[in-house]
């Protein structure tokens, strides 16, 4: 006779027929009741969904809601594992229907996002965030947008919170993993392997990559597949598990844990212990997604508290108490169906919002974002993903649903070359954004003698005459000075390390800086500076009054994480700001000692908000332009007032130090200004545009001919 097994999973939606007596196996009969559609599943995906829809909209009210996305992981592990495993155990494996179903479950949705993302894009956004927009449709429809984002980690990265299609980088690590994983386990099913023992051996050799990593690359660690896909590991390893079970009445096999909860005369120890660990397993998730902060070290270790969570309520199973009583609810059930397109929606609708308004929308913003995701989310579920889904089956439906991704590519790298900028002919030079700037060339590190350095450019190959050293303030700030250096026959060459103060034996603190790098290469940087025979000219540029206070500024960097220096000569205990005056001092002793000129290039005020927000967009629907384009007199005064005092003294104890002050140009008594004759002078809240560069560099040689 027969046995028909049918999976409702909505993840697989997989029919299997046994007919005759399958082919011999290593592993026991398959229970067909093990991988019957679990709603308490269902109900572990809303746990993760809200988790990370309420950390996007209130980061303050649930600050480790970001950890959703490493129970999706565990999720998807375990359910894939479940289909393949049945379909190899039944002999009805095939990859092309694997593949088939993958896409089937997968591109709808996808594609009626990005699709939406782009007419939003072509309507209100900006050429520069346009591009951006198109870079990241490319990489999300190629399911690499992890690869994408972690090739952009750096000091001139747009905010995550701006990038619309940023959340789609954890579709990337599962579709990777979806692609490999497949064939790992029907070789490791044909040639009769251990697979619980090989794919948990592979899942701690992947947790062990990240933990190496998180110290050495904190952002390859979170975006690599190599160390995230422990979690989906952890996943199949549950599954593999499951399928060496010998109790046909349990639910796991726990002879290996204990007697106590396998033994038969005692029935109520394993229901105890599937409650223990569904409850410890909620507790675990819950502790995770209020304990963890986004300024941690993750995944890291960290990563085991959602991740083992959400493998002890799967393993709990859907008698426990937890996974019956509140992850069984229909209410539960419905926000897990849905969580997928929920997941797609939510993060572009916030994203937008702050695009147009500028800064940080307010709550009542947010709540309504949140609720419009719900709803598109439950209209794609209902009569996009589903129809495409669970209709009827044919190979038209996925050859026609990657043919319209191609298409969408398409799009997006259209949007990608220029933004389309025809619409915004006066911003392109402005912005300075669509330009494709290489800060580091092969040339100039080997003149300086560097091999690794974030900044490092001059205009031609010959030795400089004048070096521009600091961060990445003076790094924009040679796209203005440059080209009028070479205008005098000069050539100038640029130096700098991103986060990192410019001052001798001097380490910067943060979590965006390269801690272990900064003095090291600072100081070869400096030593190059005062050895170099054709240097007669050195020029300091940076963040000065961000290094001297250890805080940013305005509404933008409210969150930021604090920047602190450390001189190797100071005081123990001393004030920032003392110590800064102490290395900066030391600094312009050893610099001025060779007798070259020596030049400090004064700050520009910051803004402390987005000077995108000054500009007109194509519809002014939704948006809000900022009435004044600059920030008030008396918050730059006050926030540069003992960084600048600092300054304007050094001349008298260090003769020939000229310093240069740009606010002059920039500031009237009342106010400093973004924006200057229709030109934006500003690319971001603190860093200067092409035209700004170019602004200054006038103004300097004006000054200082």
């Amino acid at each position: 006779m027969a046995l028909r097994v049918t999976i409702r999973d909505p993840a697989a939606q997989l029919t299997v027929e046994d007919g005759n007596t399958p082919k011999r196996s290593p592993y026991p009969s398959w229970d067909p009741h093990r991988f019957i559609y679990r709603p308490d599943v269902d109900g572990l995906r809303a746990v993760a969904i809200i988790s990370v829809v309420a950390y996007h909209a209130f980061p303050r009210l649930m600050p480790g809601g970001f950890v959703g996305v490493d129970v999706f992981f565990v999720i998807s592990g375990f359910l894939i594992s479940g289909i393949l495993l049945q379909a190899l155990q039944t002999s009805t494996f095939s990859f092309p229907g694997f593949y088939a179903n993958r896409v089937r479950r997968l591109f709808p949705a996808l594609l009626l996002v990005l699709a939406a993302c782009f007419v939003f894009g072509w309507l209100f956004l900006l050429p520069d965030e346009y591009a951006n927009l198109g870079k990241h449709m490319v990489g999300a429809m190629s399911y690499i947008e992890n690869f994408v984002l972690r090739r952009e980690t750096g000091y001139f990265d747009t905010r995550s919170t701006l990038k619309p299609l940023m959340h789609l980088w954890s579709l990337g690590i599962e579709e990777q993993f979806y692609v490999t994983y497949p064939l790992f386990l029907w070789i490791m099913w044909r040639f009769r392997r251990n697979l619980f023992a090989v794919v948990l051996a592979l899942a701690a050799l992947s947790f062990a990559l990240n933990v190496l990593q998180i110290r050495r690359d904190p952002a390859g660690a979170f975006f690599l597949p190599q160390t995230r896909c422990w979690e989906l590991a952890i996943g199949c390893t549950i599954a593999c598990w499951q399928l060496r079970a010998q109790e046909q009445s349990a639910a796991f096999d726990v002879r290996w844990l204990s007697q106590f909860a396998a033994s038969k005369s005692k029935p109520g120890n394993a229901v105890f212990l599937r409650n223990v660990c569904s409850a410890v397993g909620m507790l675990v998730i819950v502790i995770a997604v209020l304990g963890i902060h986004e300024n941690d070290s993750f995944p890291g270790w960290l990563a085991l508290l959602p991740a083992c969570g959400a493998a002890l309520l799967i393993i709990g199973g859907p008698e426990a108490w937890i996974n019956r009583k509140i992850l069984a609810t229909s209410l539960a059930v419905f926000v897990g169906l849905i969580s997928y397109p929920l997941y797609l929606w939510h993060w572009p609708i916030l994203t937008f919002a702050r695009i147009l308004h500028g800064s940080e929308v307010s709550v009542r913003v947010r709540i309504a974002g949140a609720l419009l995701s719900f709803s598109l989310a439950w209209v794609t579920f209902r009569f996009v993903e589903s129809p495409i889904r669970f209709g009827r089956r044919t190979w038209i439906k996925p050859a026609a649903l990657v043919t319209i991704s191609v298409g969408v590519a398409g799009l997006g790298y259209a949007a990608y070359r220029d933004g389309f900028i025809e619409r915004f002919p006066k911003f392109v030079e402005d912005l300075g954004q669509l330009r494709r700037v290489v800060w580091s060339t092969p040339e100039c590190r080997g003149i300086a003698g560097l091999a690794q350095i974030d900044y490092c450019r001059t205009a031609n190959g010959r030795p400089p005459d004048v070096l521009l050293i600091g961060d990445s303030h003076a790094a924009v700030l040679y796209e203005g000075m440059a080209p009028a250096y070479n205008k005098r026959s000069l050539t100038l060459m640029n130096l700098g390390q991103a986060g990192c103060v410019p001052f001798y034996d001097t380490r910067t603190l943060s979590s965006d800086a390269h801690e272990s790098d900064c003095k090291e290469r600072v100081n070869r940087m400096l030593e190059f500076a005062v050895r170099a025979p054709t240097v007669h000219t050195i020029i300091l540029s940076s963040r000065g009054p961000k290094y001297m206070s250890g805080e940013g500024f305005g509404p933008v960097e409210a969150d930021a994480a604090p920047k602190r220096i450390s001189w190797s000569n100071a005081a123990a205990g001393i004030p920032q700001q003392e110590m800064y005056a102490q290395a900066l001092t030391h600094t312009v002793s050893f610099l001025t000692s060779t007798g070259k000129h020596l030049i400090l290039f004064i700050d520009w005020p910051e803004l402390g908000f987005d000077p995108r927000s000054c500009l007109p967009r194509p519809f002014t629907l939704f948006s809000s332009r900022r009435p004044l384009c600059a920030v008030a007199r008396d918050q730059v005064d006050a926030r540069n007032r003992a960084y600048r005092e600092l300054l304007f003294g050094l001349p008298k104890d260090f003769s020939g130090l000229k310093v240069f002050d740009p606010m002059p140009f920039l500031c009237d008594s009342s106010a400093c200004y973004a924006m200057k004759d229709g030109h934006l002078l500003y690319s971001d809240d603190n860093h200067v545009s092409i035209a700004g560069a170019a602004y200054l560099a006038q103004k300097y040689f004006e000054e200082l001919p």
